[in-house]
């Protein structure tokens, strides 16, 4: 038990003056604390936004699967040029296309002169996204609804939600640049 209690005072003893005693910066437990627990709420909101896009392929695929099960008729889309999507395809559309006007919304929002090259190109990507998409409408529109097709919509939609996700971390990047940026600046 000596021994090891001398052992022990060796040790420290090489380290004798260089420990740090000093006192943290004011509020420096409280920065610290806020931080913790932002990336405690993000990491519970990525989760919530690949669930969400998941579970709406899910069900589009099974709408998918009701409507065209093997040895049905194939010839009765053909008749008919100009069929609209069906009743569960719309569904999973308007569900998207909402995911997609309230992340589109907090990019515009994050609009700042830090982050305005970012934001213009994303939407012009996503413009573009958009273009393809009616493409997709049309040829629903003139060769009916096909498996194919409805796999390429539901592509295009998670694509363009994946991309506002991505550029939305970019923007909290930036800004965690900037804060850091200030932070060091003013100490």
């Amino acid at each position: 038990m000596k021994n090891e209690k001398q052992d022990l005072d060796n040790l420290f003893a090489h380290f004798n003056g260089q420990w740090d005693t000093e006192e943290p910066a004011n509020r420096h437990e409280d920065r610290f604390l806020d931080r913790l627990e932002g990336k405690n709420k993000k990491k519970k909101g990525l989760l919530l936004w690949l669930a969400m896009p998941t579970a709406a392929a899910i069900l589009i695929m099974f709408g998918i699967w009701t409507i065209y099960k093997p040895g049905a008729d194939t010839h009765a889309g053909a008749q008919t040029a100009a069929v609209k999507l069906s009743p569960k395809a719309q569904e999973a559309q308007s569900y998207f296309k909402g995911i997609i006007q309230k992340e589109l919304a907090k990019v515009e929002k994050e609009d700042s002169p830090e982050t305005k090259m970012l934001v213009k190109d994303a939407l012009l990507r996503m413009d573009a996204l958009e273009k393809d998409y009616e493409k997709l409408n049309n040829e629903v529109l003139t060769k009916g609804e096909n498996k194919q097709i409805i796999h390429a919509m539901i592509t295009n939609l998670q694509t363009r939600i994946s991309f506002l996700e991505d550029v939305l971390t970019k923007i909290e990047n930036i800004k965690k640049l900037k804060e850091n940026y200030h932070e060091n600046s003013n100490t």
